[in-house]
């Protein structure tokens, strides 16, 4: 079967291990190491989620309109393990905008967002994910990032540029902002209120007016050592009679400037053998550079490079015993960095992959000479445990070659590694494996070419599987206008892209949609040099050796469910107390049960939606209502920054170009006909009070309050905890418990430090500091804020502040209302379905333009067992280029996309 765990017979010196050695032979460090990620991989099945979207940007007012696949394993079989999933919709702040709980159906979810007019202009990000998949790094989230701009701003576009200077002993700003009209024109000579936001404790207000060519320059600087680059800038634009036109411009990060590294293959640079090095350059916005450069050592010139794709490439030289060296690079605009390569070793071992042939993958172990003595090797390609192949040798000579067939290796991100013979990792490299057999063919047919307006079109969808018994697979169709939406679906983010690479793979990669857009030597040797620049993850071979497996701190959703505890005050459980689920909306919803002896209640499969609210009631067995109630409630997930930053717009309006002025036409056309109805933006009231600051006492060697995360200990979920590892457990971003101690997702295998008042405590400490004392928790797990710290931030760290007398403790009313509590859980979105015109019934207003860039929206396209399935939908007013993209997968985990184009005349 093809999809099965497959070990290869090798040739020549290599020593096959089969299944049953593994179950038989315990004493072998490779069969426990192979059991070890057996068990890991079927206690933690790994979820991927990828959103099907129905274009690549929007303006407010707009849907946005997606399909949610949400998949298991290596293989991408549709999930049966989460049947709950959540979309986010979050600002350029880190803001959860909207938010949408979804019912999965087989793997499969439906959503959307209606953007209100009032949502001002700047670029966001939806993030998708399973409550499973949190006891994962959050980089395994769908994540994607893109422009929402705002064509109700009265004509308005701005744009910006920011520079940094020091004086004083302090960074100052630099802000020049530009106002024009959608014509490109300036506009000139408009006063202006501006307030520059830095942080809660650093603000800025003031007057201005942009001269003659439109220009505002301001300058900012911040009174405490907060980073400057992390604000935001209103401005309150004078609008004549009308109200000020309000634009929120973020202050653009200071540029770190032109950077480059370097990938040693198989992590290692062995001296005095031939040694492939990836590199990747950036430039000042942290996208790729294309760079010229040479290798030199002590001016003499050994080798020269230059850049592939995306400032991505590789280079190869010897590098001699004793010698350092030296890149010289040139960026294109000018610049030269200087940077030393990695010293080489002249002892260890490495692996050399080539991955362009067909039907394998040629692996060749290196070593030193010195380590040629017969000692037993190891080397394993796996996916997140699920193990393709697995094989030992005695190193009996300087270099081993082994052939590992393809036709096994499914379509993705496989780890080649290299043990010795404790099953230590000596060297790792990653290639991407593209399975011809995972793809799945599919042809969309249109009954035209050409169209007019107005006329019906109809698509007859085929999926051409391999597997003649069943070729049912579920697929999203979405069309739009490219005179309207740059068509941009062969490099942006796809189901191939999301699924097979960028869920897998580690960092930010710049378009992901390209390395799928063709299959030709050049992209997939493009896409061996992305491979190149991913690292090996050390933390967890060093987990799988010793058989630890994190704990699961998130249970996969199979439904919504409201649980708790009933105890007396003094915390001991109620057996027999009866508890009853009240909603006041709907007084006919009335649920009710009785605990067991541990005080436990639950109420399982209730469906509600997100404006539902309820009162949970308990009474002892005597109808007493002297009892506390304690719900279950899973804490929200913590919004992390954004892996994909380079891909933030600074001026949202001015990059939509053609797009936004369209966007008013069509806002115009169905505001005049009544079908638009229009949001009413508040005034903004602005609170004197200042917001309390919970780390001001904090011995954060970086300064209070500078940290990854900052969790008051007003905050709720502090009452009723026993303990303080219980009370974080769930709430800390990118940090998980196992026994109590707390480990960061970025070093699984060193638990972090406790700082409790500038003193530093043994890791386990948590549970013996009372939560009602603290007043602050700080996460420092990023390289910037846990540097400072040495050695000690090695695993991040966790710095407690208690109580001063001026923070007493602020306790929750609901604690004084015994035997009733009230719960806003967040319900499933109520799905809205895409509002297709049928112009074969008679419009009253058919006089309205139809100008819409969306044409078609359909997320539950299903071929039947023959293939097979047809759709249809009407063309618009205005002509141009119709771009249908289909995408989807089959029952055997098979991905599918296809790009199709009609004309409308």
């Amino acid at each position: 079967m093809k999809k099965s765990l497959f070990f290869f017979l090798m040739l020549m010196s290599m020593q096959y291990i089969s299944a049953a050695q593994q179950v038989n032979d315990s004493t072998d460090a490779l069969n426990r190491l192979l059991r070890n990620l057996d068990k890991y991989q079927k206690t933690y099945p790994q979820e991927k989620v990828y959103l099907h979207m129905d274009k690549p940007y929007y303006v407010a007012g707009e849907d946005i309109w997606f399909k949610a696949y949400v998949t298991i394993s290596q293989f991408n079989f549709l999930s049966a393990v989460s049947k709950i999933m959540y979309v986010e919709l979050i600002n350029n702040q880190n803001e959860i905008v909207q938010s949408r709980r979804l019912p999965v159906i087989s793997g499969l979810a439906i959503g959307d967002f209606k953007l209100p007019d009032t949502l001002r202009e700047g670029s966001y990000r939806i993030r998708a994910y399973t409550n499973w998949m949190r006891n994962f790094d959050e980089d395994r989230f769908f994540d994607r990032t893109f422009v929402i701009g705002n064509s109700f701003s009265n004509g308005l576009i701005t744009s910006s540029k920011f520079t940094y200077s020091e004086e004083k002993k302090r960074k100052v700003g630099h802000a020049v902002i530009h106002l024009k009209d959608l014509n490109g024109l300036p506009v000139s000579n408009r006063i202006v209120n501006y307030e520059i936001r830095l942080d809660p404790k650093s603000s800025a207000k003031g007057k201005a007016r942009f001269d003659e060519q439109g220009t505002l320059n301001l300058d900012f600087a911040s009174k405490d050592k907060i980073d400057i680059s992390q604000g935001v800038i209103v401005l309150n634009i004078d609008n004549a009679d009308k109200p000020p036109i309000v634009k929120y411009i973020p202050i653009q990060k200071q540029q770190l400037g032109a950077s480059i590294q370097f990938y040693p293959e198989g992590g290692v640079l062995l001296a005095n053998i031939i040694n492939k090095i990836g590199f990747k350059a950036l430039n000042e916005e942290g996208k790729g550079a294309i760079v010229k450069g040479v290798i030199e050592h002590a001016g003499q010139q050994v080798t020269t490079f230059a850049s592939d794709h995306n400032g991505i490439g590789n280079l190869s030289f010897t590098p001699e015993q004793g010698k350092t060296y030296q890149a010289i690079v040139n960026f294109e605009n000018g610049k030269t960095v200087k940077t030393n390569l990695p010293a080489s070793s002249t002892e260890g071992l490495t692996i050399a992959v080539n991955n362009s042939l067909k039907d394998a993958v040629w692996l060749q172990i290196s070593a030193s000479p010195n380590l040629v003595n017969g000692q037993s090797l190891s080397v394993m390609a796996q996916n997140n445990g699920q193990v393709f192949f697995a094989a030992k040798s005695k190193l009996n000579k300087a270099e081993i070659a082994i052939n590992i067939p393809k036709k096994n290796i499914p379509s993705g991100v496989i780890h080649f590694s290299l043990f010795d013979e404790k099953m230590d990792l000596l060297a790792e490299r990653v290639v991407f494996n593209l399975n011809e057999t995972d793809v799945l063919p599919i042809e969309v047919k249109a009954n035209k070419n050409i169209y007019t307006r107005r006329e019906q079109v109809a698509l007859a969808i085929k999926n051409l599987g391999i597997n003649d018994s069943s070729r049912i697979g579920s697929f999203s169709i979405a069309v739009t206008n490219m005179d309207k939406v740059v068509d941009s679906a062969k490099t942006e983010a796809n189901i191939f892209s999301s699924l097979l690479l960028s869920a897998e793979a580690k960092g930010y990669i710049e378009k992901p949609g390209y390395y799928f857009k063709d299959d030709n030597p050049t992209i997939r040797r493009q896409l061996d040099n992305l491979m190149l620049t991913q690292t090996a993850d050390r933390s967890f071979w060093e987990d799988m050796k010793k058989g630890e497996f994190p704990e699961k701190s998130y249970q996969s959703e199979k439904e919504i469910r409201i649980s708790g505890t009933v105890t007396k005050p003094n915390g001991e459980p109620v057996d027999k107390a009866k508890v009853m689920v009240i909603s006041p909306q709907n007084i006919s919803t009335v649920l009710d049960t009785v605990t067991g002896p541990d005080g436990r209640f639950n109420f399982d499969k209730i469906l509600f939606y997100d404006s539902t609210n309820f009162v949970v009631q308990a009474r002892d067995a005597r109808g007493k209502k002297n009892v506390e109630i304690k719900l279950d409630e899973v804490p929200r997930q913590q919004v992390s920054q954004n892996k994909n930053s380079p891909d933030i717009t600074i001026d949202a309006n001015r990059s939509l170009g053609n797009y936004l002025d369209n966007a008013e036409k069509n806002f115009s056309e169905l505001q005049k006909y009544g079908f638009l109805e229009r949001s009413i933006l508040l005034e903004e009231v602005e609170i004197k009070d200042k917001k309390k600051d919970p780390a001001k006492y904090s011995a954060n060697l970086n300064g209070p309050g500078r940290a990854d995360q900052v969790i008051s200990g007003d905050e709720v979920f502090f009452n009723g905890c026993p303990t303080l590892d219980m009370c974080l457990n769930g709430r800390l971003v990118g940090v998980i418990f196992r026994n109590g101690v707390p480990y960061s997702t970025r070093s699984q295998n060193q638990p972090m430090q406790i700082i409790l008042d500038g003193m530093y405590m043994d890791a386990s400490a948590l549970n013996i500091i009372p939560p009602t004392d603290v007043a602050s928790v700080e996460v420092l797990r990023t390289i910037g804020n846990t540097a400072i710290y040495g050695s000690y931030g090695g695993g991040g760290v966790l710095i407690i502040t208690t109580r001063r007398g001026d923070q007493p403790r602020n306790y929750s009313r609901d604690l004084y209302t015994p035997g009733i509590t009230t719960f806003s859980p967040q319900g499933f979105y109520e799905i809205r379905a895409f509002p297709a015109p049928d112009y074969s019934v008679k419009e009253i207003k058919s006089e309205m333009k139809d100008l819409r860039s969306t044409i078609y929206w359909k997320p539950d396209v299903v071929t039947n067992d023959k293939g097979l399935a047809d759709v249809s939908f009407y063309t618009a007013d205005e002509p141009g280029v119709y771009q249908i993209v289909v995408e989807g997968l089959d029952t055997e985990g098979h991905l599918g996309r296809s790009i199709t184009y009609i004309t409308v005349k």
